[in-house]
C-alpha cells in the first residue's frame, strides 16, 4: 500500500500495534488487578472475620472464665461457706460481664445440705442488683433432667457451653456456660453462667462489610443466629433455605472450617467469605455484592480505558506534531535541495535547530552549496577574466597584424630605395675615383682610407653575420612559434643601424661637398690651369647633393620605418608580456639578445663617431667617401637581403598572429559559453 503523506503511513502503521498493545495491557491489568483486588478483599474479609471471631471467642472465654472461678471457689469452700456468701459472689460476679443475664450454683443431690435434694440458687440481674431465686431449685423444675446440667455430668471437668435456646419468658435467645464442680473425683455439681446472645447478635448484625455488605452468625447446625431476615433467627436453617445457591455453598459452609464461595440473590451475585468460631463451632458469614468488589476493578478499568484512549489520542497527536515537525524540516529541505537544482544558490542556508538525522541532513544540504557556489562564483570569475583578456589579446593580435602589414609596406619601400641609393652611389663613387686621380696629393690619404675601408669592411662583415645570425633566429622563430615574433621585432632593430649609416652618409657628403667647394675655390685660385679640377669639383659637389638628398630621403622613409616598428613594438610588448607572464618564460632569452643587439648599435654608433672625427682633412674624407661609398652599396645590399628576411620573418609573425587570434577567439567562444552556462546560476 502506497502513502501520500508520512503521517498517514506512521499512523496505520503504528496505531493498530498501539492499539493492541493497549487492549492487552488493559486486560492484563485488569485481570491482575481483579485478582491482585480479589486476594486484597479476601484477606481483609478473613482478618476482619478472624477478628471478629476472635472477639466473640474473647466474650465467650471470659464467661467460660467466671463460670470456671465460681465453679473452683465453690468446690474448695462448700463445706464451709453458706449459700448467701456464694450468692453474693455470684451476683458480683454477673455484673461484670455484659453477657450475663444470671448464674446458678446447682448441686447434686444431698451434697451440699444432705437434707436437701435440689440445692440450686440462682442469682439474676435484676436492674442495678442481683437478685436471687430458688424458683428452680425443687422437683417440679428438675434441673438434674436439662441437657446442661447433663453436659457438666458428662464433660470432662473444662466449662462447656449449651445450645441455643429461646427463652419465651425473658423474649431473649440465651445459651448456658457450665462448669462442673468436683471434689476429688466426685462430681459435686454445677455452676451455670446464662448469657444473652443479643449483644453478639447485635454485634453482627451491625458489622457493615463494605458498603452494601452484610455479615450473618450460624450455629454449628446452621442455624441461623442472626439475619437481615428477623424471622429466619433461630427459626431457619441455611440447609432448607429458599436460596438454592445458598443451600448448595452451605454444604462447604458447614463442612469446611473456612473458605470462600458465590451465591445469588435477587439477581445479583455476592462473594460468600466465612470461618468457624472454634470455641462453639458456630460459622461467621460476611457477604458482599460482587458488584461492590468489581466496582475498583471496573473503575481501574474504566480509568484504564480512558487512560488508554487518552494516550492512543496523545499518541496520535504526537505522532502527527511529530510528523509535522519532520516533514516541515523535509519540506524546507525539500525546497532548498529544488533550488539549488534549479541553479538558484541565492537562496539563503537552511537553519539548522535540531542535531537530528534531519539536522545532519541539512547541514549537509547547506555544505554542498556553499561549495558549489564557492565553485560557481569561481568559475563566473574565472570566466569573466577569461573572456576580458580573450577580447583584449584579440584586439591586441588585430593590431599586431595590422602593424605587420604596415611594416611589410614600409621594408618593400626600403628595399625600392636602397636599389635606388646603390645606383646613385655607383655615380658617387665614379666621380669619387675621378677626384682621387685627378688629386695626386690625396694619394696618402686614400691609403688611410682604404684602412678605414677595410676597418668598415670588417664590420660591414660583422654586420652581416649578426644578420645571417638574424635571419637563422627568424628561422628558428618560424619553427618555433611562439619565438617568431620577438625576432622578427628585434631583426627589424637593424634599420636603426641604416639609420645611424644612413646619418653618416650625409655628414660624408656634407664634407665632399664642403671639399668640392674648396676644390673650387682652389680651382678658381688658380686660373686657367684649375678650370678642369673645377668642373670635377663641381660635379663632386652635384653628386654629393644628391647624395645628401638620397640620404635624407632614406633618413625619412627610416623614421617612418622606425615609428611603425615603434608601434610594432609598443604592440609586441603588451603580446611579449602575456606570452611571458601565461605562455613560456623561456622569451626572456629574447630580450638578452635585444640589449646584445643594443651595445652593437652603441658599437657601431662609436666606430661612425671615430670615423667622423678622423676626417678632419680633405684626403680622409676622400677616402672617407669612397670608402663610404662602397660601405652605402653594401650596406643597401644589405638592406635589401634584411628587408627580405624581415618580411619573411614578418609574414611569419603575421601567420602566426592569425593562428593566435583564431586560438583566442576559439577561447573567447568557449569562455562565453561558459559565462552563459555560469549564469544560469543565481549567486
Amino acid at each position: 500500500m502506497k502513502f501520500k503523506r508520512i503521517s498517514t503511513k506512521m499512523l496505520v502503521m503504528l496505531l493498530p500495534v498501539i492499539m493492541l498493545f493497549m487492549f492487552l495491557l488493559v486486560t492484563v491489568s485488569y485481570m491482575s488487578s481483579r485478582k491482585i483486588i480479589r486476594e486484597e478483599i479476601s484477606g481483609k474479609m478473613n482478618a476482619e472475620m478472624t477478628i471478629e471471631a476472635r472477639g466473640i471467642t474473647s466474650k465467650l472465654g471470659e464467661v467460660s472464665g467466671m463460670a470456671g472461678q465460681i465453679a473452683k471457689a465453690v468446690e474448695s469452700t462448700y463445706q464451709s461457706v453458706s449459700l448467701k456468701q456464694y450468692e453474693e459472689y455470684a451476683g458480683k460476679a454477673i455484673y461484670q460481664n455484659g453477657l450475663a443475664l444470671g448464674s446458678g450454683i446447682w448441686f447434686e443431690p444431698y451434697k451440699y445440705n444432705p437434707e436437701e435434694k435440689y440445692t440450686g440458687p440462682y442469682i439474676f440481674k435484676n436492674g442495678d442488683k442481683p437478685e436471687v431465686t430458688y424458683d428452680y431449685s425443687n422437683e417440679e423444675y428438675d434441673y438434674f433432667k436439662y441437657d446442661w446440667y447433663e453436659n457438666a455430668v458428662r464433660g470432662n471437668g473444662q466449662p462447656v457451653f449449651s445450645e441455643l435456646y429461646y427463652d419465651e419468658t425473658l423474649d431473649t435467645t440465651m445459651m448456658s456456660c457450665t462448669a462442673p464442680m468436683n471434689v476429688n473425683g466426685a462430681f459435686l455439681g454445677a455452676v451455670t453462667v446464662d448469657i444473652d446472645i443479643s449483644e453478639i447478635q447485635n454485634l453482627i448484625s451491625s458489622l457493615k462489610v463494605g458498603k452494601n455488605g452484610n455479615a450473618m452468625l450460624l450455629t454449628a447446625d446452621g442455624t441461623y443466629i442472626t439475619n437481615r431476615n428477623s424471622e429466619k433467627v433461630m427459626t431457619a436453617n441455611i440447609g432448607s433455605d429458599e436460596n438454592k445457591s445458598l443451600v448448595e455453598l452451605s454444604k462447604a459452609i458447614l463442612k469446611n472450617g473456612s473458605g470462600s464461595g458465590t451465591m445469588t440473590e435477587d439477581g445479583e451475585k455476592y462473594d460468600i467469605y466465612y470461618t468457624t468460631i472454634d470455641t462453639l463451632g458456630w460459622k461467621l458469614l460476611f457477604r458482599i455484592p460482587q458488584s461492590e468488589v468489581n466496582a475498583p476493578v471496573r473503575e481501574l478499568m474504566l480509568k484504564m480505558c480512558i487512560l488508554g484512549f487518552a494516550a492512543i489520542l496523545a499518541t496520535v497527536v504526537i505522532i502527527i506534531l511529530l510528523v509535522k515537525s519532520l516533514v516541515r524540516e523535509i519540506r524546507k529541505a525539500n525546497s532548498f535541495a529544488l533550488r539549488l537544482a534549479e541553479g538558484d544558490f541565492s537562496v539563503d542556508a537552511i537553519e539548522i535547530k535540531a542535531e537530528d538525522e534531519i539536522g545532519q541532513l541539512c547541514s549537509s544540504l547547506n555544505t554542498m552549496m556553499y561549495r558549489n557556489k564557492e565553485v560557481i562564483t569561481s568559475i563566473a570569475d574565472d570566466a569573466d577574466s577569461i573572456s576580458s583578456v580573450s577580447g583584449t589579446l584579440d584586439d591586441a593580435t588585430v593590431t599586431m597584424v595590422t602593424n605587420f602589414e604596415m611594416i611589410e609596406d614600409a621594408i618593400r619601400k626600403i628595399g625600392e630605395d636602397m636599389t635606388n641609393s646603390s645606383a646613385a652611389t655607383e655615380e658617387v663613387n665614379a666621380s669619387v675615383e675621378e677626384v682621387n686621380a685627378a688629386v695626386l696629393f690625396l694619394s696618402q690619404a686614400t691609403n688611410e682610407s682604404h684602412r678605414m675601408a677595410t676597418d668598415i669592411k670588417d664590420r660591414a662583415a660583422e654586420i652581416e653575420k649578426k644578420s645571417i645570425s638574424s635571419f637563422e633566429a627568424a628561422t628558428q622563430l618560424a619553427e618555433m612559434h611562439e619565438n617568431n615574433l620577438h625576432k622578427s621585432i628585434e631583426d627589424a632593430k637593424i634599420v636603426a643601424s641604416v639609420g645611424v649609416m644612413a646619418e653618416a652618409i650625409s655628414k660624408i657628403a656634407a664634407q665632399v661637398n664642403l671639399l668640392s667647394l674648396n676644390a673650387s675655390i682652389e680651382a678658381a685660385r688658380a686660373g686657367e690651369q684649375g678650370k678642369g679640377f673645377a668642373v670635377v669639383a663641381g660635379e663632386i659637389g652635384s653628386l654629393a647633393s644628391q647624395t645628401a638628398a638620397t640620404v635624407g630621403n632614406i633618413k625619412k622613409t627610416i623614421v617612418s620605418v622606425q615609428e611603425a616598428f615603434n608601434r610594432l613594438t609598443d604592440n609586441s610588448q603588451q603580446l611579449l608580456v602575456f606570452v611571458k607572464e601565461t605562455v613560456n618564460p623561456d622569451y626572456q632569452s629574447f630580450v638578452s639578445a635585444a640589449n646584445q643587439y643594443g651595445k652593437d648599435a652603441g658599437d657601431i654608433d662609436s666606430t661612425t663617431t671615430r670615423i667622423v672625427e678622423m676626417t678632419s682633412n680633405i684626403e680622409t674624407i676622400l677616402n672617407e667617401v669612397m670608402a663610404a661609398i662602397q660601405n652605402i652599396a653594401e650596406a643597401s645590399q644589405n638592406t635589401v637581403n634584411n628587408s627580405d628576411s624581415i618580411i619573411t620573418s614578418v609574414e611569419d609573425a603575421s601567420k602566426m598572429a592569425g593562428d593566435i587570434s583564431k586560438m583566442v577567439s576559439e577561447e573567447k567562444m568557449i569562455a562565453e559559453n561558459l559565462e552563459t552556462m555560469v549564469k544560469s546560476y543565481k549567486l
